[in-house]
């Protein structure tokens, strides 16, 4: 691998980074505001079986963005890796790897969701609609806990890459901070909610205050960074 101490290499690595951060957001937001915020009405099961009833296309639209954004994280594991690899050859392949396991359990995870056209078309006209409004909520829990699940390897992969932010010498030690505290609060979630389910809202609260304003500001200094130097 090329040395990317002295070379404009990194420059681009860091745009092109950013630029894969902005398409995680984008995606990873329409999707959950724009597709499962709309669809899905925790408080009543039955009017959201009706809404995904009506607008299928909306759902698989979300899926397949959802899609997009894990091919994204691939790419984001990829690039994180050349950045650091030269100075933290062990850590940055951790990182990489916990970044992977998380991409794949939200990629296998979107099952959940796809199979619920599938089970409208195996019961068309159901004679119990209640009973397959409840199989609709089971599959929309069963995602939500999948993608909670995820933030334990990517909350590690975090903290990783925020400790080799902070000691490459040319990073930002203040974002560096940050991502660590963000990976922190991905982690301490995604536990309040496998253990302590009544306290989510507030450990969801933690994840809104500190991770989302994180991965903005890592988002914009990483474009900003690959424009201005190149």
């Amino acid at each position: 691998m090329k040395n990317l101490t002295d070379q404009s290499d990194r420059n681009l690595i860091l745009g092109l980074t950013g630029v894969l951060y902005l398409v995680v957001i984008v995606c990873g937001l329409f999707s959950e505001l724009g597709v499962r915020g709309v669809l899905f009405l925790p408080e009543d099961i039955q009017q959201t079986m009706e809404n995904i009833k009506g607008n299928q296309n909306l759902l698989r639209v979300g899926v397949s963005l959802d899609m997009v954004m894990v091919l994204a994280d691939i790419g984001l594991a990829w690039f994180f890796l050349i950045l650091f690899r030269e100075k933290f050859p062990k850590l940055s392949y951790l990182a990489a790897f916990l970044r992977l396991v998380q991409a794949a359990i939200i990629g296998i995870n979107l099952i959940h969701l796809l199979q619920i056209p599938a089970l409208f078309q195996l019961f068309p006209n159901p004679t119990d609609p209640i009973r397959v409004a409840k199989q609709v909520g089971y599959l929309i829990e069963s995602h939500r806990l999948g993608y909670l699940l995820s933030g334990i390897p990517f909350g590690m992969s975090c903290v990783i890459l925020g400790y080799m932010m902070c000691k490459s010498g040319w990073f930002s030690r203040l974002l560096g901070a940050m991502v660590v505290v963000a990976g922190f609060s991905y982690l301490i979630d995604s536990f309040t909610n496998i253990l302590l389910p009544t306290y989510a809202p507030q450990s969801e609260i933690l994840v809104l205050a500190t991770a989302v304003i994180t991965e903005l500001s890592l988002c914009i200094y990483l474009i900003i960074n690959g424009i201005k130097k190149n």
